[in-house]
């Protein structure tokens, strides 16, 4: 069983729904079996070395903290495939955009891992006006793989236009690994898109046995 996002009025969660991946959609591997990402029809992947000149969304030191990634994989649902649609801030982005990573937690970092620091490191929403959690809930894939899922929206820093974003990131059992994916785009995107979005981030599956 899914969660369904369902944007009623301004922004509300409700409601369940279950579903199965379309034929055509494409399955991502990270290429050390840690995780897997499926897309929908009309979505496009780019690899880690594509995204190497690319500054990525959803990837976030948080209070000086640094997760440095060791895997990850970008993708869109841009009109035209490029990476460079990935840099699109998300108050601006008519299309959605996401990223799934796997970065790694130092010896320091790891003293301070929390909810709030899962969170961050993927969207720093609580620095930006206007920013709200419609959303936020334990979430586990089972042996000691923990961590939260959120729905969460905000402004730019001017307040002016709207950014929705959907996660989940969880840790290993020993807190040495975080593992983060989400997507979203500007607030019109996100209500146009949401069921896709969600499907998407949903589709997410970490390997608790690598």
């Amino acid at each position: 069983m899914k969660p369904r996002l369902v944007l009623v009025a301004f922004l509300a969660v409700a409601a369940v729904a279950c579903g199965r991946a379309a034929a055509d959609s494409v399955t991502y591997t990270d290429p050390d079996n840690r995780f897997l990402v499926r897309l929908p029809p009309g979505w496009h992947l780019y690899q880690a070395d594509e995204l190497a000149q690319v500054e990525v969304p959803f990837v976030h030191p948080v209070q000086g903290l640094e997760f440095p990634v060791s895997s990850m994989v970008g993708f869109d649902r841009a009109p035209a495939r490029s990476p460079v649609n990935l840099e699109v801030p998300l108050v601006e982005a008519d299309f959605p955009v996401g990223v799934a990573t796997v970065r790694t937690i130092g010896t320091l970092q790891r003293d301070f891992v929390s909810r709030f620091v899962l969170t961050e490191a993927v969207v720093p929403y609580r620095s930006l006006p206007n920013s709200r959690e419609l959303l936020k809930e334990d979430f586990s894939f089972g042996r000691g793989y923990e961590g939260v899922r959120a729905l969460v929206v905000y402004t730019d820093e001017v307040g002016r236009d709207f950014a929705v974003a959907y996660l989940i990131s969880v840790t290993d059992p020993a807190d040495t690994v975080m593992f983060s994916v989400a997507a979203g785009c500007s607030r019109d995107c996100f209500i146009q898109h949401q069921d896709e979005i969600e499907q998407v981030v949903d589709s997410w599956l970490v390997n608790t046995r690598a």
